[in-house]
């Protein structure tokens, strides 16, 4: 046998005695909040979303849409309840949207701790900050928990202790106003409080209903309690959950995944399922050592001189350039507005989900437009109204013409 075959049986070997002992240790739990719908780890939603599909009288279903999607496709139509579970921040032009549809009869469940300092004003509400949820703060230490009590006495619900947590999960808590419990004539309520005897954390409630013409607003500061870890905590976790959801089980309910930081593209990937394992994970790591080490015991018998090659340049900007000094050298005014009004199109869109170039609903899409940017529905309404109309081949554009279209599509994007 020759020496490069008992290197190889070597390798084998390890690769098999490795992948027996990780197949045989604990597995590792990811402490990462995803809430997402195919995510089993503590803090994913796949059984949240599972329990919640069978308990709801009126339907559950997980969607990938926004509200904004969700209106223009008709799915609200009819009343809904809105679950949305997130740690990314979202925009107040986004409350004003949950705003409108509770107005209509729907209700809105949304759980998150980066949007609430910049819904402070519209709510009337203040929040204090408590803790950061991060895992190696917790590891090696045996934390105690507190208290969440449910305070809604005209739920039906008894006035008692009904979860009890580590005080990590508690983002924020919030202060209802001082004089009464109401914001412009709407009352709120506190549904969940939070009890805790350390100094410097502010108790208060983690759950507020808010109602608003037909329909109703919850917030909920701490959504890591609505996620799997919660569901099968002993200490009757999974209490607070369905009284929370108790409130909108009336209606169909929609839980959101477009407001959370996508996965779904890494977790399709057959790399990302090596990597998850452990004994997949090393089998991978011992394979790429021996091609390694098997690249460098064939290299000290095979050398050779290596050519210095030269980074490649970024031609892409020249490219451009290249295209924008032709279109203009040719007079093709019309190729370099349409160019221009499909970029612009696209940067609305991508920073707005507002599609301009959609006839049907120009109105309702120039008047949000309008209120994100500052700006004049009826200047914007001119603005687009006339590039459209220009870019039309039939039509003649002059060089003074088109330099002032291009700044009334540049201030546009600079306004967002």
């Amino acid at each position: 046998m020759s020496g490069r075959s008992k290197f190889v049986l070597i390798i084998v070997a390890m690769l098999v005695a490795v992948i027996i002992i990780e197949y045989r240790m604990p597995r590792r739990f990811e402490w990462n909040p995803t809430f997402a719908h195919d995510d089993s780890q503590p803090f994913g939603c796949m059984l949240f979303d599972s329990i919640m599909s069978e308990t709801m009288p009126h339907g559950y279903t997980v969607e990938h849409k926004t509200v904004w999607q969700m209106e223009r496709d008709s799915t609200l139509t009819e009343p809904h309840g809105l679950l949305i579970l997130s740690d990314d921040a979202l925009s107040l032009g986004e409350l004003e949207r949950f705003l409108s549809l509770i107005d209509e009869g729907h209700v809105v469940l949304v759980g998150t701790t980066v949007s609430l300092y910049e819904w402070a004003d519209t709510l009337g509400l203040t929040f204090h900050w408590v803790n950061n949820f991060a895992i190696r703060n917790l590891a090696g230490k045996n934390p105690e928990k507190t208290t969440i009590e449910w305070t809604a006495e005209d739920s039906g619900y008894p006035h008692d202790s009904v979860i009890r947590v580590y005080e990590q999960m508690i983002s924020r808590t919030m202060e209802l106003p001082p004089d009464s419990l109401c914001v412009d004539s709407l009352p709120i309520v506190s549904l969940a409080e939070w009890h805790d005897g350390a100094e410097g954390n502010e108790d208060g409630p983690i759950a507020i209903s808010l109602s608003r013409g037909k329909g109703e607003l919850i917030i909920l500061s701490a959504p890591l309690l609505m996620t799997n870890y919660a569901m099968l905590n002993h200490d009757n976790g999974a209490v607070l959950i369905h009284r929370l959801m108790n409130r909108m089980s009336h209606l169909p309910v929609i839980r959101t995944e477009s407001y959370v930081e996508k996965t779904a593209m890494v977790e399709q990937s057959p790399f990302y399922v090596f990597l998850q394992h452990p004994p997949l994970r090393w089998a991978v790591y011992l394979t790429i050592m021996g091609v390694v080490l098997f690249c460098i015991f064939t290299a000290r018998r095979r050398q050779r001189p290596i050519p210095v090659i030269e980074q490649p340049k970024n031609g892409n900007l020249e490219f451009v350039r290249l295209i924008g000094t032709l279109y203009w050298q040719e007079g093709n005014h019309q190729g370099l507005l349409q160019k221009k009004l499909a970029y612009t199109a696209e940067e609305i869109r991508r920073q707005t989900g507002l599609d301009i170039m959609d006839a049907e609903a120009e109105q309702e899409t120039i008047e949000q437009l309008a209120r994100l940017t500052g700006m004049e529905a009826d200047n914007l309404r001119y603005v687009l109204h006339n590039v459209k109309r220009a870019v039309d081949p039939a039509n003649v554009i002059t060089e003074p013409e088109l330099k002032t279209f291009i700044a009334s599509l540049d201030e546009i994007v600079q306004n967002l």
